[in-house]
């Protein structure tokens, strides 16, 4: 019983290392984010630490598999429950919220289908020294055979035979084994029905299992996703979500700066808002379903430099700004002469990676500078 118990815990605590494995993988930029003091800093920094992070749930999985009995069923188990999980949640996050699964950027993270890669190559490499490189080197011991009727060849040898009188002390009979008569047929028929029922649980089992992973690859594959418009539907409605601060002011939620950037990036590539007026494009962009304490905030159209670029030599207006705090999505608008018809419109993120941040403002002003003077 204990056995056992060792074992459900054992899994219970490998996966959350499998879990906490799984995230590190997929999302390093949120346990250190990247620093651009980093670059002048002298000796180590956390961000050297970065590439090596996942030794730290990798390390515990190992300890708590080799703590007890079967250490290969407690690891692969675990694995296969997170990647399995993962693997159900992939289409469900792709649909709603597509920023867990992949990068919106080059210079961000790898998300969730970096993680699943690592994930996959974790449990391939860990097959082969498991259960091929480490059972040729480490096979399992073979029990011998109890078998009364064994005679080792020393016995046999003339120089250590034994007196009759030592014989009667120590007797030694072979356990003979009769059949007598002809076959038990009712015997042989309770023993082929539970060959058959045996068997037919094992092909059930079987069964299961494979109907398990053909359902889990439908569902990775044929779960609907949205269309264009509909994913556009969705960030519509997505990107003015909000949390109150105890000051009092209003920031967008993690969902909802990354619908706003899709949703200004589609604005910017299409250019839906060439020939409109203000008043069409908030209408276009629902404001006025935003309260209008958030409606004032994100439309606010003062000078604001974000730190991955410094507005100062362009010409170009603030027309919508939504941020968690951290990171900023921000729609520009280039008018006509009269400043009342929209020519072009631009999209600015910042606050996904202070490294690259630093790098295009350092970029942008050195060019701006170059081009003006």
């Amino acid at each position: 019983m204990l056995r056992y118990i060792s074992i459900v815990l054992r899994t219970i605590l490998c996966t959350a290392g499998a879990i906490a494995l799984l995230y590190v993988f997929s999302y390093p930029f949120s346990l250190i984010a990247p620093d651009p003091a980093a670059d002048y800093a002298e000796g180590l920094t956390a961000e050297d630490f970065r590439p090596w992070l996942w030794l730290v749930p990798f390390l515990f999985m190992e300890l708590v598999s080799a703590a007890g009995p079967r250490r290969n069923l407690v690891w692969f188990t675990s694995l296969l429950l997170v990647m399995g999980a993962a693997l159900i949640a992939w289409p469900v996050l792709t649909a709603r919220m597509p920023e867990l699964v992949h990068p919106m950027f080059d210079y961000d993270d790898g998300k969730l289908a970096q993680g699943m890669t690592y994930m996959f190559c974790v449990l391939g490499l860990t097959m082969f020294t498991r259960l091929v490189v480490l059972r040729f080197l480490y096979p399992p011991e073979k029990e011998e055979p109890d078998d009364i009727n064994h005679v080792d060849a020393d016995v046999l040898d003339p120089s250590t035979g034994l007196t009759v009188r030592k014989i009667l002390a120590n007797p030694r009979k072979a356990r003979p084994n009769f059949l007598f008569g002809g076959v038990d047929e009712e015997r042989l028929r309770g023993f082929r029905a539970i060959l058959r029922r045996l068997r037919l649980l094992s092909n059930w089992k079987n069964a299961g299992w494979l109907s398990l992973v053909i359902g889990i690859i439908l569902w990775f594959f044929l779960y609907p996703q949205p269309d264009e418009q509909q994913a556009l539907q969705r960030d519509l409605q997505t990107m003015y979500q909000y949390r109150k601060l105890p000051d009092g002011t209003r920031q967008a939620t993690f969902p909802a700066v990354h619908a706003a950037y899709r949703v200004m990036k589609h604005i910017s590539d299409k250019e839906l808002f060439a020939g409109l007026n203000r008043q069409q494009a908030e209408h276009w962009l629902r404001l006025k379903d935003v309260p209008a304490a958030y409606r004032s905030q994100l439309r606010d159209e003062s000078d604001l430099s974000v730190a991955s670029v410094d507005d100062i030599f362009d010409s170009r207006t603030r027309f919508l700004t939504v941020t968690d705090g951290r990171r900023t999505a921000l729609l520009y608008i280039r008018t006509n002469k009269e400043g009342d018809i929209i020519n072009i419109s631009e999209v600015q993120d910042a606050g996904w990676n202070a490294r690259s941040d630093d790098l295009r403002r350092r970029f942008g002003t050195a060019s701006s500078r170059q081009y003006y003077y």
